[in-house]
């Protein structure tokens, strides 16, 4: 253990409650920018989409990475290794998310 964190957290739930966050403040920026005419519809719903499985991503990745630093059945070196992988996964899937959805082939029409 590095640092006590506390309470092993369920990276599930708290993926869902990023990806949460994630949709209500990108479906808020989006639907203003919409309103203002700077971006279409299917532009906004992408970016909503986009932001709302990063969100889910990133956020469990840092829940994974805060439940492997604080636990006591490892040592330190394990403890940094496994919280850096945990990291450069939610890394990876927020990059791959992003190409994906920016393909030449895309997903949703712009």
């Amino acid at each position: 253990m590095i640092v006590n964190t506390g309470a092993k957290r369920s990276v599930v739930g708290h993926a869902f409650s990023g990806a949460f966050i994630g949709f209500i403040l990108s479906s808020a920026y989006g639907y203003s920018k919409y309103k203002n005419g700077e971006i279409d519809k299917n532009i906004a719903i992408k970016n909503t989409i986009k932001a709302t499985i990063e969100g889910g991503i990133v956020t469990a990745s840092a829940i994974a990475a805060t439940n492997a630093i604080g636990d006591i059945n490892k040592t330190p070196l394990q403890s940094t290794i496994e919280a850096v992988s945990y990291v450069g996964v939610g890394i990876a899937g927020a990059y791959g998310v992003d190409k994906i959805l920016n393909k030449d082939i895309k997903l949703i029409k712009e």
